[in-house]
């Protein structure tokens, strides 16, 4: 079962630690006045980009408030309770990958960049047109290595070598990454996908540009659930009727088939850093 992500202060704030590169996550902050703290902090509306906010830690989202950088608003308070809970409310208006992917102790934040052969793929085999903007995209690789906090993970850097070194290829549970859903409304709803080593689907969530979880889309995209497999680019068909399956069916396809491609390209990049690797 997924485990459900309850946002709590207290004492997580004592062992909140400063990092880019990974360290463990707490689980902090009041969602609900953190969106009035955002708005009076800003007059942008919150960034649903979840291949962004799921690749900062706490402690590092925290400092960004401070500053106004990296798509945060700045938090003038000098209560850091209101940063912690502006921190909560942007990540409650995004897709949480932990509580995509059941179980794992370390995220690997990697990416994976298309080559021309991965786009003629797409384009011969799926009838996908690969847009600039979609290259080259986040993959986070779920790791078990049997030590976590409920509810927190590790976060990982490829730079950081003596962590990377740890994340075996036999210790991986799955993938998430994030999608815009090309063609669907106005283009800027998101998929998040969940995916185990096999590449078949355990779990999607689709946000609405505003950040909210649409029920028509969501009831019709838990559809794809058991779904994809490795090396597959037939379309992913959503079984049913009705407005959201018939408009939701071939972006969320496609935004599937483009996510499994970075996560092929990330796949390549890892066989090679293990090649000389002796267990």
């Amino acid at each position: 079962m997924m485990r459900t992500i309850t946002w709590a202060l207290g004492a997580c704030l004592a062992v909140a630690l400063v990092s880019s590169s990974g360290l463990a996550r707490p689980k902090v902050g009041d969602a609900i006045h953190g969106g009035k703290v955002f708005k009076r902090s800003s007059k942008r509306p919150v960034k649903v980009d979840g291949a962004w906010i799921n690749a900062i830690s706490d402690s590092g989202a925290v400092k960004y408030t401070k500053a106004g950088k990296r798509g945060f608003p700045r938090v003038t308070s000098d209560n850091v309770l209101d940063h912690y809970d502006v921190v909560a409310y942007v990540r409650s208006r995004n897709s949480d990958m932990r509580d995509l992917m059941d179980g794992g102790s370390h995220v690997l934040v990697a990416s994976g960049t298309m080559d021309k052969y991965a786009i003629e793929r797409l384009k011969e085999r799926a009838e996908v047109e690969v847009s600039k903007s979609q290259k080259q995209g986040r993959v986070f690789v779920f790791y078990d290595l049997g030590k976590r906090s409920d509810g927190q993970v590790t976060l990982v850097s490829p730079k950081n070598s003596k962590k990377r070194d740890k994340l075996k290829p036999n210790k991986k549970l799955g993938y998430v990454v994030f999608q815009k859903l090309e063609g669907l409304r106005d283009g800027k709803y998101e998929a998040a996908f969940a995916v185990n080593k096999d590449i078949e689907i355990t779990a999607v969530e689709i946000r609405a540009p505003d950040g909210t979880v649409p029920d028509d889309l969501n009831r019709a995209a838990q559809r794809l659930v058991g779904k994809g497999g490795r090396g597959k680019y037939d379309l992913v068909k959503l079984v049913g009727a009705g407005k959201a399956v018939r408009e939701l069916e071939k972006p969320l396809s496609h935004a599937f088939l483009v996510g499994m491609e970075t996560v092929y390209m990330y796949e390549v990049k890892e066989r090679d850093y293990f090649a000389f690797d002796v267990e």
